[in-house]
This record gives C-alpha cells, structure tokens and sequence, in this order.
C-alpha cells in the first residue's frame, strides 16, 4: 500500500512538473504535504531537506555569483568581446560561448546568461546575425559548463549530498571535471561547427538589437482634438503603407470598432490599437500628436526629452512583479517608467497590458527617464536585455567580490575545508566588508530553487524507505545485466536525460539517485560511476524549453519554436549519452 501511495505522488509530481499544472515549487511542496499526509515520511524527514548539506550550499552559491555580478568585472569583460574578435563574428561567438561556459563552472548558470545575454545582442548586431543564431548555443555552453565542477550546478551538489546522505563518499570540486572537460570542449565544438549553422534566423537583427524593438508590439495610442489624423480614415492616409504598422480596433467609448478599419473615418477621442514596432509608432505619434495610451497623463514634451529611453526588461524567475498586473503594483509611480507593451515568449499580448498578469521571462517593453531605467537595470526583478547607454563601472571594492569565489575554490579543492563552510565564509566576508548588502544578498537567492530542492529531497528518502527504489533498481538491473554494467549505465543515463527534459534537473536527480544506488546493488558494482552518469545527465537538458532555466531564459529573446530545441539539442543529447556510457565506466570503474 505505501508503495502504490508513494507511485501515485511520484505520477502527480512528475506530470504536474511536465504540464506546468502549478509553478515547480509550489508542486514540490503539494507532494511534500502528501507525503506526511500519507505518512510515507516522518515530520523530521519532510524537514530535513531544509538544513541539507546541498539546500544550503546552492543558497551560498547565489549570493557569492550575485556578489561578482555586482562587481562588474564579468560586463566589462563581457563588453571587450567584439575587440578581442576584430572583424570575425565567428570568433566573436566562440569567445562568448567559452567566456560564458568557463564562467558557470563556478557561478550559477542563470546568472552567467543573464550577464552574457545582453553581450550576444550587440554582437549580433555587431556582425549583422540573427540573435536566434546565438542565444540558444549560449545556453547549451552555460549547461555543459556547468558541469564540470561540484559547484557549478546544484544537479551536482544535490547528487554528492545524496551519496554522502547513503554512506557514500561526498564529490570533490573538481572530480566532475574529468568528463566534464571533455563535455565541456564536446559540446562547445558543436555549437560552433553545427548548432549554429542549423539554428534558422528567427529573430531579425533589429527586432533584437535595436533600442527598443524585439518583435511586433502592440500598443495604443489616442487621437487628441485638433489632430490631423481627426476626420480623416486609415487607407485615405496611407498609414499601413507610410508607417509600416497595422491599426488592429478603433475603440470609440465603450464600442470597438474591428471590421473595415481602414475606411472607418476616425474622430477625436478615439484609441488606436496598434501594431508594429516601436519606432514606427512614434513616427506615428509624431506626425499626427498622437498620446501614447500606457499612462496618457505624460506630457508631450516627456516624450521628446532627450533624457527619456526605452529598454526591454526581461522579469526574473525570482521577480515579486509575477503574477501581478501593472496596474496592482502601479508600476509608473514604483519605477518611474510606463510599459509600452508585453513580449511572452515571442507572443505580443493583445489584451490592455496593464492588466495581464506578468510571468518569469516575460519581456517588458519600458519607456522612461535614463536615470529610473538604469536604476531598474540594477534591480533583481529585472535581467536587461537592451538598455541604452548604460555605463559599465566598476563596483565598489570590486576586487573583493572578484577574488572570493577562486578563494572558495581553492578551499575546497586543496581539502582545507568542505565546500559549504567555505561558501559560508566566503559570504560572510562579501557581508562584512560591505562588498555586498545584506539586502542583496536576500534578493539574490532563488527561493524558488530552494523551496524546490527542499521539498523534492523527501521524495527520495520515501523511495528509500517504501522500497520503492529497490523494486525499480532491482528491475533495471535484471533488464541490463545480461548486457553487462555498462549498458546499465546507458540505461540510467538516458532515463535520467529523458527525464529531465519535462521535469527540473534537480528533481530528476533527486528522483534517479536511490534508483542508481539499488541498480549498483542490484549487479554488485561501484555506484559511483551510476551516480555519476545521473549527475551529467540531469544536467543534459537540450531538446526542450522547460527542462532548464537558460533554456526558458532565451526562449522569448530568441523567438525560437518547440522544433528548434528538439532539433538542435536532440544530436547533442545524443552524443552526450554516448560519451557519457562509454567514458564514464573508464574514468570511474565498476
């Protein structure tokens, strides 16, 4: 009975993970409630994950890479790209994509995209490529760079916190790098060589590049009295032809006009709903003295202040503006700006935009002074995908936060403590030397991940304790051992890489560690070389959009389709899942 109870909330995790039932963190803690609801853990284990090893170690690991973003060492890096590469776009992006993967072996992966994502739009527009060419190539070098030390992905500390939590060895730092390495100059090559020649031009150079456009926005726009657009009709004035822009509905009052637009003879006080891009709107708006609808008590003259830009914000995973609208968080009061439109994964919304509810990785469209965009700039609500003319300085006491993550390394790696009191102490000493606030600090942590890490670990146990995981281990180790411990591995490699497309990697790992354990015992092998193969694989999440963060960062930026990430990453998973099976067993024996 606890087995069939313990199937039942596993098949709700999974499917809840796949189909986006509920957010990934609230999903962990539903299961984590019917675990104690069913009494298939204990209030302590349900607890447990809270104070884990790895649950701990991930939340350092958000504030040490907060504290080298905030140096500004890695965008003054980052913005140096072009002059290293000369006149070669190729060279360009091969610098980007080892910067970019060198970097998140030691930082979290979100952040290293959130600081080279921008860096890939100039240098599309730098050497006229689509950003669709780039973007996604980026995220596959932050996943396989990842995984070439313990702290680079929490995939790889979860799984050295489960072996520990079994009375197996902990990993060490840099024991992930002997296939990690060859992952790592693996998969870079193919971004190079075949990703990049594949990726079709979704997204054009301007749409992406430019100041403010990324695709076709939707916004409104009223015909003020006096107007010369007054009186007169759409086809009349040659608005499609002249303007390149699309008149969607003339809401007149609490009537909407939607059909023969174009012959429709347009009166004072009439609202335009527009699509196109935005510099093509505000030529609009100039020629007639159109108001811009997003907030029409701004004065004309705010619009043409020189002082006045516009950027596209991209919202954070961890952004307190999700799941509220504009207008709930009065956003032209809070940031001194107005949103012109609303870009969901390449989708424009059509609806008012100060009522939709905002979601992680929607890109907002801001319009306002250089000072309140810069200031959102800085905030961790916002990863900024284009702003205009922001300078790159660096921080206060900059070295400080520069040296700290090779300090806590260096730690780890020579022996001289465990990889969570170094983190610890390196935070600490960001804290004390005022490198960092305390405030920034709590905002750089993903609590989501938290929630997620803590909530998800119990499961395992559960799959412990029930047998659950014995049973599995037992089965896959009968199917694969006719055929010897290495197809076994091959067997729980492509699991956990299956596995991990629908579901977040962590849960994966969380869900295919006991497995791998009882598999081990099951043929009466090492587990390390299973436990491994589990570690990479969770991590190898290519062929689609939801399985990892980066992946769902440049979904939107990029334009891209479903088939693009099936397409591009399926040959790569490929060759990850064959390297993976017959290297690993070499590198770590049965």
């Amino acid at each position: 009975m606890e087995i069939a109870l313990l199937v039942l909330v596993l098949a709700f995790t999974v499917a809840s993970f796949a189909f986006q039932w509920l957010p990934i963190d609230v999903t962990a803690l539903t299961s984590l409630a019917l675990l104690l609801l069913f009494d298939l853990v204990s209030t302590e284990d349900a607890v447990a994950g809270f104070a884990n090893p790895a649950v701990v170690t991930v939340m350092m690991m958000f504030v040490l890479s907060e504290g080298l973003v905030q140096s500004g060492v890695l965008t003054r890096i980052g913005a140096q790209i072009t002059h290293l590469a000369g006149r070669s776009g190729r060279r360009a992006s091969v610098i980007l994509l080892l910067l970019a993967g060198s970097l998140s072996a030691f930082i979290n992966n979100t952040a290293a995209i959130a600081l080279f994502m921008p860096v890939a739009l100039v240098i599309a527009k730098r050497y006229r490529f689509s950003p669709s060419k780039i973007l996604l190539p980026l995220s596959y070098a932050a996943i396989v760079g990842g995984s070439c030390t313990l702290i680079g992905t929490s995939t790889n500390l979860v799984v050295s916190a489960l072996a520990r939590q079994a009375g197996l060895p902990a990993f060490t730092v840099f024991e992930f790098l002997a296939f990690g390495g060859i992952l790592f100059v693996v998969g870079i090559t193919y971004n190079v060589l075949i990703a990049i020649p594949w990726l079709a031009p979704r997204a054009g150079v301007s749409d992406l590049t430019s100041k403010y456009s990324l695709s076709a926005y939707l916004t409104e726009v009223r015909v003020p009295e006096g107007s010369r657009l007054e009186g007169q009709t759409v086809l009349g004035e040659g608005v499609s032809e002249r303007f390149n822009l699309n008149v969607l509905e003339i809401l007149r009052g609490k009537r909407k006009i939607a059909q023969d637009i174009r012959n429709t003879e347009i009166a004072a006080a009439d609202v335009l709903l527009v699509r196109g891009d935005m510099e093509d709107i505000l030529a609009l708006r100039e020629h007639y003295g159109l108001l811009l609808l997003p907030d029409v008590k701004m004065a004309d003259v705010d619009l043409a202040d020189e002082s006045n830009v516009m950027a596209e914000m991209q919202l954070s995973p961890s952004s307190r503006l999700a799941g509220q609208t504009l207008k709930e968080v009065d956003f032209r009061k809070t940031y001194g700006a107005f949103v012109l439109a609303i870009n969901r994964t390449g989708q424009v919304i059509r609806d008012k935009v100060a009522f939709i509810a905002l979601e992680p990785w929607d890109i907002l469209l801001v319009f306002g002074p250089r000072t309140r965009i810069q200031g959102m700039s800085q905030q961790e609500d916002f990863l900024t995908l284009g702003e205009v003319d922001l300078r790159l300085r660096l921080a206060r006491r900059w070295w400080i936060a520069a040296a700290v993550i090779p300090l806590v390394v260096l730690l780890a790696a020579s022996g001289m403590m465990d990889i969570l009191k170094a983190a610890i102490l390196g935070v600490v000493l960001l804290l004390v030397t005022g490198t960092l606030t305390i405030q920034r600090a709590y905002r750089a942590i993903d609590w989501r991940v938290i929630f997620l890490l803590a909530a998800v670990l119990p499961l395992g146990l559960a799959m412990q304790s029930t047998g659950l995981a014995a049973r599995i281990g037992t089965t896959l180790g009968n199917l694969g051992a006719p055929y010897g411990p290495v197809a076994v591995l091959g067997l729980i490699v492509v699991t956990t890489a299956l596995l991990t497309e629908v579901i977040s990697n962590n849960s994966a790992a969380v869900l295919m560690v006991p497995i791998a354990i009882s598999v081990a015992a099951a043929i009466d092998v090492d587990p390390k070389p299973l436990l491994m193969g589990v570690a990479f694989a969770a991590s190898m999440s290519f062929m689609t959009p939801i399985g990892y963060q980066t992946n769902t960062m440049v979904y939107g930026p990029g334009a891209y389709r479903f088939s693009d990430y099936l397409r591009t990453g399926a040959p790569l998973a490929l060759t990850a899942w064959v390297l993976a099976t017959l290297l690993i067993p070499r590198i770590w024996g049965f």
